[in-house]
């Protein structure tokens, strides 16, 4: 008997719990201006989460690929779900059509509303500002960079 009512408690724990901890996303709008980016969000804490992505770079002759992180903070009391704010860096290794490489980094903040619908699609809308520092080889990436996005994702 007490198995029985372990197993039910337990069943019954693990159907009604909708809180969800994990998000994979990607922003498809980044891809009309040659940037591809994927992500995956995971909480620390009831109201705070951290996101690595990888990014793929293709704006007129510059190319490459680089991994950022963010530290997300929620106002709404639930990690994943609400109004959101929180430091961002990034790294890139870029290259042009001449075969000149560099080394780019990027501080900054981004701020946005993250909504789960149903179970598990999430849509995160967000705004960013940073710097972007290196690449003197490249032009010069010394300026300040604006970010505007809209992520599709899967929750679990």
């Amino acid at each position: 008997m007490k198995k029985i009512l372990v197993i039910g408690m337990l069943f019954f724990a693990f159907t009604t719990t909708k809180a969800q901890s994990n998000i994979i996303k990607a922003n498809p709008l980044g891809l009309a201006f040659g940037i591809a980016n994927a992500g995956y969000e995971f909480a620390t804490t009831d109201t705070q989460t951290i996101t690595v992505s990888g990014i793929y770079f293709n704006v007129l002759d510059i190319k490459g690929v680089g991994v950022g992180l963010e530290y997300r903070f929620y106002f709404g009391g639930e990690a994943l779900r609400g109004w959101h704010a929180g430091p961002s860096m990034g790294y890139f290794s870029l290259e042009d059509d001449f075969n000149t490489s560099a080394s780019v980094f990027s501080v900054g903040g981004e701020v946005g509303h993250q909504w789960i619908i149903g179970d598990h699609f999430a849509v995160d809308v967000f705004a960013g500002l940073g710097y972007v520092t290196g690449g003197d080889e490249l032009s010069g990436f010394n300026s300040t960079a604006f970010a505007l996005g809209v992520a599709l994702g899967y929750a679990w």
